[in-house]
């Protein structure tokens, strides 16, 4: 299976959960990706969730309860409905949600990497411009059990014309447009302005700027720093064929497009009963359209641009 820059800073994690068991009935713990205590369940089935400071050791809070009370739920859904063709960053409101995970029923709504609070989840979504309407579920699942919550997914609308349709969008490309607090939805034509060193790339799902030239190599983790770091992000893999395919043409002056594995922002969660892992997507080897998968265990390094909205 990518954001205005107000939203891109913020580093957002994977939460990858490792489950350790004993025999049974003996104490259970989990941990995440960077080998913290997340839950912990003890010989008298009794569950404590801790929250643990990003990056390091430092422990929060924790939360005690049993089984059934540990559940994760879900009370509020913020923004209930998302337009057609626009980034936000949905918000789950409830408890019980640290090491949280969530599938969304459709697929072609893009989910980036997010982490999870005891009463919150952050999940930045990028919806298609042609999605066409209707109500999504999404499955939250901790390591202690899983709920559902739901939004809806609306026409998009330009400026405050909640009756704007597509087509309508197409028309009036260029001009600026938006919804409701927290929800963007971005002009297809290229951006007038682009910081330094990246140019404007028009696009169905967003106009963006994109940097000119590769300026990092490292493994994911750190593709995903540099850029955030810079008040950027790594470029959905739809943008990074776009850019390629303008570059290709002469549209747009990008350099060093192909020859190389380039990191992109797209990724897919693959587990079965016994592991789970990341697989990120490369592009950029010999075409626009070819991707490349590697697994976040292997921590490959590789070099890659970074992406910004205007």
């Amino acid at each position: 299976m990518g954001a205005p820059s107000s939203c891109w800073p913020i580093l957002f994690t994977v939460v990858f959960i490792t489950a350790h068991f004993g025999t049974a009935g003996a104490a259970q713990t989990f941990t995440d990706e960077a080998g913290e205590l997340i839950y912990a369940i003890d010989e008298n089935g009794m569950v404590s969730m801790f929250e643990n400071s990003p990056g390091t050791d430092v422990t929060l809070s924790v939360t005690r309860g049993t089984r059934e009370q540990m559940q994760p739920v879900v009370t509020e859904v913020q923004p209930p409905a998302v337009p057609a063709g626009s980034f936000t960053v949905l918000k789950l409101r409830g408890r019980n949600l640290v090491g949280a995970r969530v599938k969304l029923s459709v697929p072609a709504i893009e989910v980036k990497p997010f982490a999870g609070k005891p009463k919150e989840l952050a999940i930045p979504i990028q919806v298609p411009l042609d999605l066409p309407p209707g109500e999504v579920t999404v499955e939250v699942t901790t390591p202690i059990g899983r709920t559902t919550a739901r939004f809806t997914t609306t026409e998009v609308r330009i400026g405050t014309d909640e009756g704007a349709k597509r087509d309508d969008v197409i028309k009036h490309a260029g001009q600026g447009y938006g919804g409701d607090e927290g929800v963007r939805t971005l002009p297809t034509t290229a951006p007038h302005t682009c910081p330094p060193g990246m140019v404007g790339v028009a696009s169905e799902g967003g106009g963006f700027c994109i940097e000119v030239d590769r300026t990092f190599s490292g493994d994911f983790r750190k593709a995903d720093r540099v850029c955030a770091l810079n008040g950027k992000r790594l470029c959905m893999v739809s943008e990074w064929q776009a850019a390629c395919e303008q570059a290709g043409t002469g549209k747009v002056p990008l350099k060093n497009m192909k020859g190389d594995w380039e990191w992109t922002a797209g990724f897919d969660i693959l587990h079965d009963d016994t592991q789970q892992d990341t697989r990120y997507f490369l592009m950029g080897k010999s075409d626009c359209a070819t991707q490349h998968g590697t697994m976040r265990i292997h921590a490959e390094q590789f070099v890659g641009r970074c992406c910004k909205n205007p």
